[in-house]
């Protein structure tokens, strides 16, 4: 019960994120790290390791505790993922797709949705799921989604946050202030 508690304490939704402002004085223990081609930025924590892959107009942003290995895989950690012109990729626009691409998150095999979320902030539909997988052959972890679909210029960014169960509380500290001060350019 108390371990129950506990992961409700750390997994509260996370506050809205920032639109079209200048970044202000990281908080002690982050500095900011600019995605040059989504024109936002995000907090990396210090010790912690940013790359950056994918084409042009769909680029992928990793921000981990542990140096990402040769298979693209780590522990601890958030992605980003960015869709421009999501319907002309996807066939649907941003909105229809975020809600799409959340509606079965957490409901695989070993997979245990534990929150969802709706909201539209501005011209932002905003879409959150936590859920706790548990595969057969590898520790357990818990995984908060947050899609995020500018419905104006039809795009979706895609964040994942991730850790093992064992670690979640303390990682969901760094994760949340990541996510909630996410600063986005409302314009792309």
């Amino acid at each position: 019960m108390l371990r129950f508690l506990l992961l409700l304490l750390f997994t509260l939704p996370v506050a809205a994120q920032k639109y079209n402002v200048p970044l202000a004085t990281p908080p002690a223990g982050y500095t900011w790290q600019p995605l040059p081609e989504s024109r936002a930025a995000m907090l990396l924590p210090e010790g912690w390791q940013y790359r950056a892959e994918g084409e042009k107009g769909s680029p992928t942003y990793y921000l981990t505790q542990e140096a990402i290995g040769e298979s693209g895989e780590y522990q601890t950690g958030l992605s980003l993922q960015v869709v421009r012109k999501a319907k002309a990729r996807t066939g649907r626009p941003a909105p229809e797709y975020a809600e799409l691409l959340l509606l079965r998150t957490g409901f695989g095999p070993g997979q245990q949705q534990l929150e969802k979320a709706a909201s539209v902030e501005g011209p932002f539909y905003k879409r959150t799921v936590r859920y706790r997988e548990a595969p057969p052959e590898a520790d357990a972890r818990v995984v908060y989604q947050l899609a995020l679909a500018n419905a104006k210029t039809d795009t979706l960014y895609l964040l994942t946050f991730e850790s093992p169960e064992k670690d979640w509380a303390e990682a969901w500290k760094l994760g949340e202030v990541m996510l909630r001060e996410l600063v986005l350019d409302a314009r792309q």
